[in-house]
């Protein structure tokens, strides 16, 4: 099988993040970055052994070279869906950072392109492919819990306002929902559709937040409503931290895990827990992992693109799954007055 040959663009922490984590990652390697400075490059490459050729300061001629397979796109969110089409149309396989687009017209059109052109599309949510995930979807469907009845799902953490953040910025698509609302959206629609294999759309969607002096939501909460009286909690933050746990709660028990999102943070181990509550007892399980955390995703990536699939399986984020998550940011937002 061949090794997948990437690119990134934008070398930030999440660049870096993915960078390490491929390093571990026997499909793939590394072999260029592009950035809007020549110092970044070269920080960023000498950093990771790139070659000097290697280091563009446009990224259109990142998308030229032919010894890239595929792309990384790391930059802030509003400039996602420009960069990812660029890479698509130049024929390469793209992982994009989530949101993938900042509406879902944006992330459509991406899905529907990588699909006009054959070549692979991943919106990068990591946690998903640790496999803390594919081990709590085994739990839930032997039924250990029983009947699913509702999951509660939180991600937020305190940052201090900074007018100069991509994070409270409208223009670079700031703000609690675009920024980490994915998560806990995505975990309530993979579990809720855990007995159907496949990511479930909400019925109804409500919501209440806080926006914030630069005009971007710092925090918010909202309800999802599913199929079969299922239930979902979700919550998220930029200036407000939260449990950041998964719960799943059934008619005999419940699942939790409790750092479902960034299991081993930076680096490795990518330690995680699940605590399984049944018939009046609990067990817990411990999964032991020495790679990376982003090692699980460059890997999974590297693989699917070397084997000739155009995205990702259930229960991981496969291109459809991006349409139906980001559709539910949308309404999660269009919620917010």
């Amino acid at each position: 099988m061949s090794v997948t040959r990437w690119g990134l663009i934008g070398p930030g922490n999440i660049a870096r993040n993915f960078a390490e984590g491929m390093a571990e990652a026997p499909s793939g390697v590394l072999i260029a970055v592009a950035s809007r400075t020549e110092a970044s490059g070269r920080v960023f490459g000498e950093r990771y052994g790139l070659d000097k050729a290697k280091r563009y300061t446009d990224y259109r001629n990142l998308c030229r070279d032919p010894h890239v397979d595929a792309i990384h796109i790391a930059t802030p969110h509003a400039f996602h869906a420009e960069q990812a089409l660029m890479a698509i149309q130049a024929g390469k396989h793209v992982s994009v950072e989530k949101p993938a687009g900042v509406t879902v017209a944006e992330v459509r059109r991406l899905v529907e392109a990588a699909a006009q052109n054959r070549v692979f599309f991943m919106e990068a949510y990591m946690y998903l492919c640790h496999p803390q995930i594919a081990r709590a979807v085994e739990i839930l469907q032997s039924g250990e819990i029983g009947t699913l009845r509702h999951v509660r799902a939180t991600f937020g953490f305190h940052a201090p306002f900074d007018s100069g953040s991509r994070l409270f910025s409208q223009e670079l698509g700031g703000g609690a929902i675009l920024d980490v609302g994915g998560y806990p959206v995505s975990a309530a629609r993979l579990f809720a559709g855990v007995g159907q294999r496949q990511y479930a759309e909400p019925e109804t969607i409500s919501g209440v937040c806080l926006i914030g002096r630069s005009g971007v939501v710092e925090v918010a909460h909202g309800v999802l409503g599913f199929a079969g009286g299922i239930t979902a909690e979700i919550g998220c933050a930029i200036s407000q931290t939260m449990d950041n746990i998964i719960c799943v709660e059934g008619d005999r028990g419940s699942l939790l895990l409790p750092t479902p999102w960034t299991p081993g943070r930076d680096g490795g181990p990518s330690d995680a827990r699940i605590h399984v509550t049944a018939g009046g007892h609990e067990r817990v399980e411990d999964l032991c992992h020495s790679e990376h955390l982003f090692t699980f995703e460059a890997e999974a990536a590297s693989r699917a693109i070397a084997e000739g699939r155009l995205g990702l399986s259930w229960p991981r984020m496969d291109p459809a799954a991006s349409i139906g998550n980001n559709t539910v940011l949308e309404r999660w937002r269009a919620q917010i007055k």
